[in-house]
């Protein structure tokens, strides 16, 4: 696994925080393979993975229709094995409520021989990302 992966990963959260939704599904291409997966808190509400670059641009909108702010703020981005595992905090504000959080987060990437994205586990229990990456806190 190489540093490229953990500047893509970097790469990614810079593109979600700029809040440009354009250049970020522009950028999904360069930075995604097209049978990405994405498995999350909100696969769980929708009951399926989102896939491919649709599904990602689906699981945008569906982040954005819940909450009026959502920034990813970087605690650790490295790669575990043959995986990058990205622990950050998330600040946010519901659309509707207003409600202010704030909240740790992690995410399991993995990448295909092409070094794009190829999967992302999103973990609301950061133990959990790194129980899955075989490290244990």
């Amino acid at each position: 696994m190489s540093q490229q992966n953990v500047e893509t990963v970097r790469a990614l959260i810079g593109l979600w925080n700029a809040r440009d939704r354009g250049a970020l599904a522009r950028s999904l291409a360069d930075y995604c393979d097209p049978a990405i997966e994405l498995e999350g808190p909100l696969s769980s509400v929708s009951g399926e993975t989102y896939r491919g670059y649709a599904g990602i641009e689906r699981w945008v909108l569906d982040l954005d229709e819940q909450f009026l702010e959502w920034r990813i703020s970087i605690d650790d981005v490295r790669h575990e094995g043959d995986q990058v595992i990205a622990i950050v905090t998330i600040d946010a504000r519901g659309r509707a409520s207003d409600v202010a959080l704030n909240f740790p987060s992690a995410s399991v990437i993995e990448f295909g021989t092409d070094d794009r994205v190829t999967r992302v586990r999103i973990y609301p229990d950061v133990n959990e990302a790194l129980k899955a990456v075989g490290l244990e806190e």
